[in-house]
């Protein structure tokens, strides 16, 4: 997995909070994306047969939660 898609990112954080289906579990991209994301270790099935995150997972959720916003800053391009 070389880029996290918003549609990744969803499905990610959908099965970290939450037991219930995906909304979309039904298009042709959810089994290939949730195949993606259990080789690389971020999903799994728990013993209630849910999809849950991984301590990887977990991990990447907070590292997402702690990434701060981006700072606007204009320069004068005569300048460098």
């Amino acid at each position: 997995m070389k880029r996290w898609s918003p549609y990744r990112i969803r499905l990610i954080l959908h099965h970290h909070i939450s037991s219930a289906p995906f909304p979309e579990s039904e298009a042709p991209l959810y089994i290939q994306t949730i195949d993606e994301l259990v080789s690389s270790g971020i999903l799994q099935k728990d013993q209630d047969n849910f999809w849950v995150t991984t301590d990887l997972g977990k991990a990447l959720v907070d590292l997402w939660c702690e990434t701060p916003l981006p700072i606007i800053r204009y320069a004068d391009p005569r300048f460098d």
